[in-house]
């Protein structure tokens, strides 16, 4: 069955504003169904070879088979959105997953001389790095990127070479997001004998903790209030050293108690850092950049599930249509006014 990313059975008569949808993951396709089904002309611009981000390319196809999210992306075809794969959109953006595939490069500053509006759905795709010693070690690694390389390989774009063996293999994930689950899945589907989780806070303070009470009832080892002080090994990993954590007034402050725990595979999964074309952009400088025409959506916002995504780029969508019918686009702010409008976002004087 398809991923469903629109709700109307046919296409509204054409309306006269061209969108651009920067990401093609759950929050860009929902906008992008939106807006087609509205009427609006709409181009989805796509780093990767295919449509759907995280859902195609990252998360287990246990848990959502590439299959469903290849259907829906045809269907939004079928609806008339346009799609631009193998094309980046940049301004000031540095390298991340994935860029390999981007065979075009388009520029911010073209997409607001070309279109009325443009929603940015880039998503998180660079992990965030555990700081501790011996992160660097044969037998560390980060979530996001293993995760990738696993669906890469299972789908056909990536051949297995690189990737861990886990048969067999005592497996410590650092973590109890959505990645860390993900991940736990991943290792047991793959063969690991023994898979142990670690979180810095409580189980209730996990919003993946419905997932991870399943995994721990079949088998999966759960401990909570701990984090990682170093990684332990010589020439691999053996094992990592856990502090013991407390929480006070709502942050997690190690103690001075510690354990080991062993472990031939280390993977952590301590957050996602966003990657918009925009280098830095925080939420009290959306409304100004909403200003010139650019909204944001998704993972590049903060960390959402895949429902959430799909349900805010719905009304992103919503939001750029009153935006488009309520302003007169193209005469609020010239591209070149828009464009130093943005460099002051990104330096900080707004």
């Amino acid at each position: 069955m398809a991923v469903r990313f629109y709700m109307c059975r046919e296409r509204e008569v054409p309306r006269p504003f061209r969108i651009a949808i920067v990401g093609s993951g759950p929050a860009g396709l929902a906008a992008a169904g939106y807006l087609a089904c509205r009427g609006y002309e709409v181009h989805v611009y796509e780093k990767m070879p295919e449509g759907g981000g995280m859902m195609a390319f990252a998360i287990p196809e246990a848990r959502i088979p590439i299959k469903s999210v290849r259907e829906g992306v045809k269907e939004l075809e079928r609806l008339g959105v346009n799609f631009h794969f193998r094309t980046k959109v940049v301004y000031d953006s540095p390298r991340e997953l994935g860029d390999e595939w981007a065979e075009h490069f388009l520029s911010l500053e073209r997409l607001m001389s070309e279109f009325d509006a443009i929603l940015i759905a880039t998503g998180a795709w660079r992990p965030r790095r555990l700081k501790v010693p011996g992160v660097e070690l044969p037998g560390v690694y980060d979530a996001l990127s293993l995760l990738h390389h696993i669906k890469m390989a299972r789908i056909g774009y990536y051949s297995w070479e690189g990737i861990p063996d886990f048969k067999g293999k005592e497996v410590l994930i650092i973590g109890a997001g959505y990645t860390a689950v993900d991940v736990t899945l991943e290792s047991r589907l793959l063969g690991a004998a023994d898979v142990t989780m670690v979180y810095r806070r409580g189980l209730e303070h996990s919003y993946a903790k419905a997932e991870i009470r399943k995994l721990v009832s079949e088998g999966v080892r759960f401990i909570e209030f701990a984090t990682p002080v170093r990684i332990i090994g010589d020439e691999r990993v053996q094992g990592v050293e856990f502090a013991k954590t407390k929480i006070v007034g709502g942050s997690v402050i190690p103690t001075e108690e510690r354990f080991l725990l062993e472990g031939d595979l280390v993977v952590y999964a301590v957050g996602q850092l966003p990657t918009s074309p925009i280098r830095e952009v925080v939420c009290a400088n959306e409304e100004i950049l909403k200003e010139a025409g650019i909204f944001f959506a998704g993972d590049v916002i903060a960390p959402r599930n895949i429902g959430t995504a799909i349900k805010e780029g719905r009304e992103r969508a919503k939001e750029i249509e009153e935006w488009l019918l309520r302003k007169a686009p193209r005469k609020v702010f010239p591209v070149p006014v828009a464009a130093r409008l943005i460099g002051e976002v990104v330096n900080g004087r707004c």
